[in-house]
């Protein structure tokens, strides 16, 4: 029995992404106005996973990346993704990369960072996701995140 469905995230979710990331991430959130935003750039890279009763319990948001190196590499990046706490061990994230990670088929390299201490890290490994770096402050002071990279090469059994 499915619990959620994952579908295009649609204007009306942009304070329920919020709110589930405000939950989850505290201080290191994104603000609300860059989900507004990210929903206008990059509309189909926002993803959201809904209940039945069509309430956001998760979200993932990707987007090609804009550098000099992207332009020979085809770089995209996973900004972000959460699961409410309530679904968190139902593949409720699983389920979000696996659909985020098909769309991203035709790109080269995908970039994630997490913290080290983010279970998550387990999840992201599973699907070929590779340690790249450390940086200790990546979101400032005491605020480490790991770098992990998928390759194409490693995306061809996640489909």
């Amino acid at each position: 029995m499915v619990l959620y469905q994952i579908r295009q995230a649609e204007k009306s979710d942009i304070n329920a992404i919020y709110q589930l990331e405000r939950e989850l991430f505290g201080e290191h959130c994104y603000p609300d106005f860059f989900f507004r935003q990210a929903y206008d750039c990059w509309t189909s890279g926002l993803l959201v996973a809904v209940s039945e009763c069509e309430h956001v319990v998760g979200y993932v948001l990707s987007s090609p990346s804009f550098n000099a190196q992207a332009e020979t590499e085809r770089e995209a990046w996973i900004l972000g993704i959460a699961v409410a706490n309530k679904m968190q061990g139902k593949g409720v994230g699983k389920a979000l990369l696996r659909e985020t990670l098909a769309q991203l088929a035709n790109y080269n390299r995908i970039l994630l960072t997490v913290h080290p201490e983010n279970n998550a890290m387990k999840l992201y490994q599973a699907l070929g996701f590779v340690e790249m770096e450390q940086e200790d402050d990546y979101f400032g002071c005491s605020s480490p995140r790991i770098k992990m990279c998928l390759n194409s090469k490693e995306q061809a059994y996640i489909a």
